[in-house]
């Protein structure tokens, strides 16, 4: 059967949240465009952000990197694994440096098993990438935690003066399906930073601020390195750079909006816009609601891409297993209600007359969820909004083990609304 004639998926995403299930889709159809949005702060990200500027790519990369098949391919083993490498998060500087040093240079273990065409031209842009660090040297570079795929898609940005150029690049130079794609949610060279307008009336600057904060910094120094100071002698050490998702400190209130700070209303990649259109699937995928999925819809033209869309068969909502900090408190009502008013504001800033709010069920029709969810899931509430809700049986966990999803567990689940589509 031809990738023509096989149903076709716009997936939005976080980076790891749904980096776990992302062969299901594959399993089903190369027909995929994954949807990311390029705000995150934090890890080696960064680093280069303070340093070099530019959108944020670890989300990218990861989603990549994930999508690169092995089997029975000891070169792409090789190719992935080089770019999934991550320098010491805990070593001396000057061992870390060291070993960045020996990959520049050529000599590191991780290209043994690399073609020499490949190797020169991943090589080539790690080597412009650390000429720009060094031109740099008055920051301090901190190659702590360095992603080496991150640095790779750094470079052939900079190189091409274009982020979607560095995507194809590493798509072509790993084979990744061709019909697959991995799209930024906006198109751009520059930073774009996200903010939160919590209810209590506080702003939250950057994503890690909003999502993950560093426990060893005060809530101001975090936001002035959010805020990419240049100067490191008059700025901490980034906290940004090592740090854990799972945090005990809890938000002053709950989130009443995302926005970006440097543009209020940017516009979405045309592409987003173009799948969106002639795509047969639309998946809200598990990650964390307010820093990955939110971003990603409150852009001009996705929410009336959205209900128009004639080529749209469902549109579903995979509810995340357990809450966060930004979703503390929530029911399962709440995040729908959250990406319904995502993709609302997104209408109202295309809309000439008076805006107006569309229901849910304009923009979602299936939700998926885990039978031991701890999320609070009312099924009649929320058929009642015209959302079928499918609930996933998931094995037993222990008592520490979060509820999460796995692709054996996604794929029967889409097979089947797939069918129905196809039936109805």
């Amino acid at each position: 059967m031809g990738s023509s004639s096989l149903p076709s998926f716009v997936i939005i995403s976080g980076g790891s949240g749904c980096n776990a299930i992302a062969p299901a889709f594959q399993a089903l159809t190369p027909n995929v465009n994954y949807v990311l949005g390029i705000s995150d702060n934090g890890g080696s990200t960064s680093e280069l952000i303070r340093v070099l500027g530019g959108p944020s790519i670890g989300d990218l990369r990861a989603r990549l990197t994930r999508l690169i098949k092995t089997s029975g391919s000891s070169e792409k083993q090789a190719m992935k694994d080089l770019l999934s490498h991550r320098l010491s998060a805990t070593g001396e500087a000057q061992e870390v440096q060291a070993e960045w040093q020996c990959i520049v240079e050529g000599r590191h273990a991780l290209w043994q098993p690399i073609p020499t065409e490949k190797k020169e031209t991943v090589r080539g842009f790690l080597v412009l990438l650390n000429s720009e660090i060094i031109k740099r040297a008055y920051k301090s570079f901190d190659f702590r935690n360095a992603s080496i795929g991150n640095f790779f898609l750094t470079g052939a940005r900079i190189f091409f003066g274009s982020l979607e150029a560095a995507i194809f690049l590493f798509e072509a130079i790993t084979g990744i399906e061709e019909n697959t794609s991995v799209l930024p949610v906006i198109v751009t060279n520059h930073t774009a930073a996200i903010a939160a307008e919590l209810q209590d009336g506080n702003i939250l600057r950057g994503q890690c601020e909003i999502s993950h904060p560093a426990p060893s910094s005060s809530h101001t120094s975090r936001t002035n390195s959010n805020l990419n100071l240049s100067d490191k002698t008059s700025e901490p050490a980034n906290s940004n750079l090592v740090f854990e998702k799972s945090t005990d400190e809890k938000l002053s209130s709950a989130i009443r909006r995302i926005y970006y700070m440097a543009k209020i209303y940017p516009w979405p990649n045309p592409k987003v816009l173009s799948r969106l259109d002639t795509s047969d699937f639309l998946v809200y995928s598990i990650g964390s609601l307010f820093t990955s999925i939110a971003p990603c819809l409150i852009l001009r033209g996705i929410g009336k891409s959205i209900v128009q869309s004639a080529h749209l068969k469902a549109k579903i909502m995979i509810l995340n297993g357990y809450n966060d900090r930004e979703t503390e408190g929530y029911t399962a009502i709440d995040f729908i209600e959250a990406i319904t008013q995502s993709l609302n504001q997104s209408r109202w800033i295309e809309d000439a007359i008076a805006p107006f709010s569309l229901p849910p069920s304009k923009f979602i029709t299936h939700m998926i969820y885990l039978s031991n969810s701890r999320i609070p899931v009312d099924v009649p509430r929320i058929e009642k909004l015209g959302i079928q809700c499918i609930k996933v049986d998931a094995p037993t966990e222990s008592v520490t083990d979060r509820p999460s999803y796995t692709d054996g567990m996604i794929r029967p689940v889409l097979e089947a609304i797939i069918n129905q589509s196809v039936v109805t």
